[in-house]
């Protein structure tokens, strides 16, 4: 098996295991409700009981195969398998609600685990809260009753202060990072325009405090790739192309030297533009064949640059040269023998469609939602893009990315910060005020938050912040 294909299947093993991975932490976490819903209508030695830990055991028992211990937790109404966020029903959202009315934060689970420890916790969750409480509460009982295989972990209390201040960091350094790539990029073409030494180090130096970044926190730098910069667009489409690209390779877990030989490719994939006619480059218009056949050189001059500049890896001009051929169909340039795009290549074509089609609405005043960018791209997975990478892409970017404007069936506006596990149900800073306050003062909530297993709010429809002239910028500047 050569490299390319090597890369693309690890990847895709890589992806679904995680995503398996948090399918049975689903299914243990649908069993333990099932659990507690029936320990009160069975005797504890009755076969359907028994039956029912039976599976959870043996569902707990294949998730401890490689850890030490099995973890959840309950955060402002999520559900954490570990540190992922996971999707909720409403017996999830009950379960959920039923350890949180407890100020029960966490349940963690440890190898040897008894049938005889989960029907008593679930006895246990069965009793009235102010029973528990006049023992010292669950946490106490559990701890000192005989569970050695169970943790039950306390609500967590967030320092507000202290954790908006960090926040706060988080978001200074991502806008220091980006703008040093959009320097590094322009420092990059002036250079190559000029026929001097690309500085290699310098680009290398920015692209690995990318991943480092978003390996640390891929939302801080995800949520500047929607602050589109008019008077800087090819440049920082390069870097928000670059953003995107690290942040999918990371989700689908490659090789941290594999993420950042894509960052340094996503980064210089439109350098052959400069070679194009700023006129046809800028039109806003119509263009003619023989613009259309100038434009479409771009990826071919793009590859002859970067086969100039010494200590880049080659990748970087396969990439550049692939980056528009998509499946082989509506893509160019032309290949007799076309065998397929590296999948570097199809990360690329995937994340550079996406931020493109995201700006059409500002730069070319044509008005497509989010949530319709991503339909738009979903409905190309076939003949276009790599449908496994696009539904990667999609859990990663969700269909309401972050910066989006949303509106709320509680009459409140929502502003998307971070994303969940539900792909319909984001976390948002509740904008009152639209004046930049709202991100120290504000409320940030979690649309997976439930009561009496509803959810307390769903989204009702998307606001172009443009038009309603919310300035989104100054929530992340």
């Amino acid at each position: 098996m050569d490299q390319q294909s090597h890369s693309g299947s690890e990847a895709r093993q890589s992806f679904f295991a995680k995503q398996r991975l948090l399918d049975t932490a689903k299914i243990t976490f649908q069993q333990l409700s099932g659990l507690l819903k029936n320990v009160n209508i069975y005797p504890e030695s009755h076969p359907f009981l028994l039956s029912l830990v039976e599976k959870l055991t043996l569902t707990i028992d294949g998730l401890l195969m490689d850890r030490k211990e099995v973890a959840f937790y309950f955060v402002s109404g999520e559900l954490f398998f570990e540190t992922h966020s996971m999707p909720i029903d409403s017996s999830i959202a009950t379960l959920v609600e039923q350890f949180t009315s407890r100020d029960i934060g966490g349940i963690v689970f440890k190898p040897g685990i008894t049938d005889e420890e989960f029907v008593r916790l679930a006895v246990l969750m069965n009793t009235e809260p102010s029973a528990l409480a006049a023992e010292g509460g669950i946490i106490n009982i559990v701890s000192r009753e005989n569970f050695p295989h169970i943790n039950l972990h306390s609500v967590l209390l967030v320092d507000k202060k202290n954790s908006g201040g960090a926040m706060e960091e988080d978001k200074k350094r991502a806008v220091k990072l980006f703008l040093e790539a959009i320097t590094a990029i322009k420092e990059m073409v002036r250079n190559v325009h000029l026929g001097q030494a690309v500085n290699m180090r310098r680009v290398n130096k920015v692209v690995q405090d990318m991943v480092d970044n978003i390996l640390d926190n891929r939302d801080a730098l995800i949520a500047l790739t929607n602050l589109k910069m008019h008077d800087e667009y090819t440049y920082a489409h390069c870097v928000n192309t670059a953003i995107l690209s690290i942040s999918l390779a990371a989700l689908m877990s490659l090789e941290k030297s594999q993420i950042a030989a894509l960052g340094i490719a996503a980064m210089m994939h439109d350098i052959g533009k400069m070679r194009i006619p700023p006129e046809i480059i800028n039109k806003t218009g119509d263009i003619t064949d023989e613009e259309r056949e100038a434009f479409s050189r771009h990826p071919i001059e793009g590859a002859l640059i970067i086969s100039d500049i010494p200590g880049i890896k080659k990748i970087a001009m396969v990439t550049t040269f692939e980056h528009h051929q998509h499946g082989g169909v509506n893509g160019y340039p032309h290949i007799d023998g076309y065998i397929g795009q590296h999948p570097f290549s199809q990360i690329i074509s995937l994340v550079d469609a996406y931020d493109v089609l995201t700006a059409l609405r500002i730069y070319y005043n044509i008005q497509i939602p989010p949530d319709q960018v991503i339909s738009i791209l979903a409905k190309k997975r076939e003949n276009d893009f790599n449908s496994v990478l696009m539904k990667a892409f999609i859990n990663m970017i969700g269909i309401f990315p972050i910066g989006t404007v949303m509106n709320l069936s509680s009459s409140e506006v929502g502003l998307v910060v971070h994303q969940t596990g539900d792909l319909m149900r984001p976390r948002v800073l509740l904008l009152t005020k639209f004046d930049g306050s709202e991100e120290e003062s504000g409320e940030e909530i979690s649309l997976l938050e439930t009561t009496e297993g509803k959810f307390k709010r769903d989204v009702t429809g998307t606001i172009d912040h443009h038009a309603a002239n919310i300035d989104i910028k100054q929530y992340w500047e």
